[in-house]
């Protein structure tokens, strides 16, 4: 049989995670969250028929085969195995290709998951592909055993840039057109150190659900920041900047965890060397890549200091592409 090759893009995250966690924006009364598909790919090579049934991660080195499809997840690639046996129709063959490492805080495991299912069923990104998303969701909550966020499937699905808004049962996107000012001042950046979202963001849950005080007020803040996101994104560089920063820092309240000793470097020597404007963890923080923005003509100048300080810049930028088929 012959071979098909997919591509799913990953995601950066401007502003609102956590708030993308059922119940958390219906106890709100609604939330908003504003992310983008980037041009950092997860490669797809699948083969549709022949004997038996193959699962390959070049990245991990690992590679499963099975004379029949199995009724019980692996241990190794279990969320591959889930999010396959859920679309009804596991390909012959299935190998995968990131170069993004899990942990990044760049929706690596759900971007995945999207181009999985939308492979296996043979669907790119789209309106069609994007109503499937709650599927992938309640598969993530069966593999984590927690609840689970849902912003991050919406650029693989739909790709661009994208405001999501919670206020019903499924969310409303609105499309965005990033400023072209901020896509050249904006810098991703990986700290070296990984970071697990969904733990993060299940501490936030319980002390919300709970009725923690700060936490409740923390979330407030980055919904009122997620907001302002959404309509500063395609106007307004320098606020995009601010907004970033407010959210990191509330983001920090929710756990001391969220800022690493690399981001308090960055912020230090920027604001010293004049190039920094604001910067949040990608994600839920506690490692994996920051999003940083750079004052306007500093961007040369602010990459080159992160290599100095061993943390090399990726080279990504938005992208109006989701999962396609080459």
């Amino acid at each position: 049989m012959t071979a098909e090759h997919w591509r799913v893009p990953v995601r950066v995250d401007f502003a609102g995670g956590t708030l993308d966690l059922w119940p958390i924006y219906a106890m709100m009364g609604g939330c908003l969250t504003v992310n983008a598909a980037v041009d950092l790919w997860i490669e797809l090579e699948v083969v549709r028929g022949g004997p038996g049934h193959r699962i390959t991660s070049r990245d991990l080195g690992i590679d499963l085969a099975f004379a029949s499809w199995p009724k019980e997840p692996p241990a190794e690639l279990s969320w591959v195995w889930r999010v396959l046996d859920g679309s009804g129709v596991p390909p012959a063959s299935v190998s995968i290709h990131s170069p993004v490492p899990q942990g990044s805080g760049l929706g690596v495991s759900s971007c995945l998951g999207v181009g999985l299912l939308g492979s296996a069923l043979g669907e790119e990104a789209g309106e069609g592909l994007a109503c499937k998303v709650p599927i992938l969701r309640d598969m993530e909550s069966c593999e984590l055993q927690t609840p689970a966020g849902w912003q991050d499937y919406y650029p693989a699905a739909l790709g661009g840039a994208l405001a999501l808004h919670w206020d019903g049962p499924e969310p409303r996107w609105e499309r965005l057109e990033p400023h072209p000012g901020l896509l050249a001042d904006l810098v991703v950046f990986y700290t070296g150190k990984p970071h697990h979202s969904g733990m993060t963001n299940w501490e936030a849950y319980k002390r919300f659900i709970e009725g923690d005080a700060q936490t409740r007020q923390a979330l407030s803040d980055i919904r009122e920041i997620a907001r302002n996101m959404a309509a500063a994104l395609p106007s307004d560089p320098s606020e995009v900047a601010s907004l970033l920063e407010r959210e990191g820092q509330a983001r920090l309240r929710l756990s001391p965890a969220v800022e690493t000793d690399a981001m308090r470097a960055v912020r230090d020597r920027g604001r010293r060397e004049g190039w920094y404007a604001g910067m949040k963890p990608c994600g839920a923080g506690g490692g994996g890549c920051c999003l940083l923005v750079v004052k306007d003509g500093h961007r040369d100048e602010a990459q080159a200091a992160l290599r100095t300080m061993g943390l090399p810049p990726l080279d990504l930028r938005i992208t109006p592409k989701g999962l396609h088929r080459l």
